[in-house]
């Protein structure tokens, strides 16, 4: 999932030892190699926050809650143990995946400070971390009683841990499968409140999301190209060229505004206001992003973008609550 997503804002920290075997040699501590000095439980503490990603896991279960309550509008228990089920399992992902990366992690400025390749949490540590909440994850998902959550569950891993973090290594299109377990948390949400998983609605919310991670994905690792470059790993920036880069990301973009402007022709959408202010939404982006590609203004546009789908998520939520409360 990206569940989606990996990247994190860079910080300094000092004295974090950056292990570029990705593992905690023996002795290693949080103020360097070899001081015989312990790693305290608080110092544990805060690297297994930062270890969950917190606010990319917390996005995740809110992407899966949006799906819920666009079927189900009243917040019930049934809600509270999606969104935990899916923030667990999106944390779970993110400390396998750093237990995957933790060798590459330790070449990106970026990434060096994750607790892994900082030395802030042993391989062990964090390994035990993952399989406590994906033992967690797991009861929220069986607890609501649906088969479909649960191969849902199993999907969401394989896909992303077992599939996507490998070809990372491997291939610049692996972000083509990588957007798949991103896209499903408003499918989990969606058929936790008993919506049907063949509904044509939910294709297309599928599809959005699906088509979103693209572009926020590349402008993401275009700022971060020379260190891919050094690190030998395959970006679209560095496989394509400048120039083909360029315009297969536009490509994307247009494929992701033709989906916002799909969604009010289906039946999640219920009053023309809303329908309208979708509509808008999709045109001012386009208009917006298409400058700033233009003007070469590539992190602005990623703002834009992200933008974009948090107002759509937040209309359509809108226009669900309204309808059902009687208030429009």
């Amino acid at each position: 999932m990206r569940i989606a997503m990996r990247d994190t804002p860079a910080h300094k920290e000092e004295s974090a030892p950056v292990a570029h075997d990705g593992a905690l040699k023996h002795g290693d501590t949080i103020s360097g190699r070899h001081s015989g000095r312990e790693i305290l439980p608080d110092s544990c503490a805060r690297a297994a926050c930062a270890l969950f990603r917190l606010p990319v896991s917390f996005m995740v279960a809110v992407s899966s809650a949006f799906g819920y309550l666009l079927v189900q509008p009243v917040p019930d228990i049934r809600l509270a143990l999606t969104f935990a089920g899916t923030f667990l399992l999106a944390s779970a992902c993110s400390v396998l995946n750093q237990v995957q990366e933790r060798d590459t992690d330790a070449l990106f400025s970026r990434t060096a400070v994750r607790p892994l390749p900082a030395g802030r949490l042993t391989l062990m540590q964090a390994q035990l971390c993952a399989s406590a909440c994906f033992a967690l994850a797991l009861a929220c998902f069986v607890a609501l009683n649906d088969w479909a959550l649960l191969w849902l569950y199993v999907v969401i891993i394989v896909l992303y841990n077992g599939v996507y973090t490998p070809l990372k290594r491997r291939t610049a299109f692996s972000l083509l499968v990588g957007a798949v377990p991103g896209a499903l948390p408003p499918v989990t949400g969606w058929i936790a409140a008993g919506g049907s998983v063949w509904d044509t609605a939910l294709g297309a919310l599928f599809v959005v999301y699906y088509l979103w991670q693209v572009p926020h994905f590349w402008l993401r690792a275009e700022r971060d190209a020379d260190e891919y470059a050094r690190a030998g790993l395959p970006v679209p920036i560095l496989h394509f060229g400048a120039t083909r880069y360029a315009r297969l990301l536009r490509v994307w973009f247009h494929a992701y505004i033709v989906g916002l402007l799909m969604l009010p022709l289906f039946s999640f959408m219920h009053t023309t206001a809303m329908r309208v202010s979708v509509t808008l939404c999709a045109m001012a982006v386009l208009l917006a992003v298409g400058l700033l590609l233009h003007a070469g203004q590539n992190r602005r546009a990623l703002h834009w973008i992200n933008a974009s789908l948090l107002a759509v998520m937040v209309l359509l939520l809108a226009d669900r609550m309204w309808l059902a409360h009687g208030m429009l």
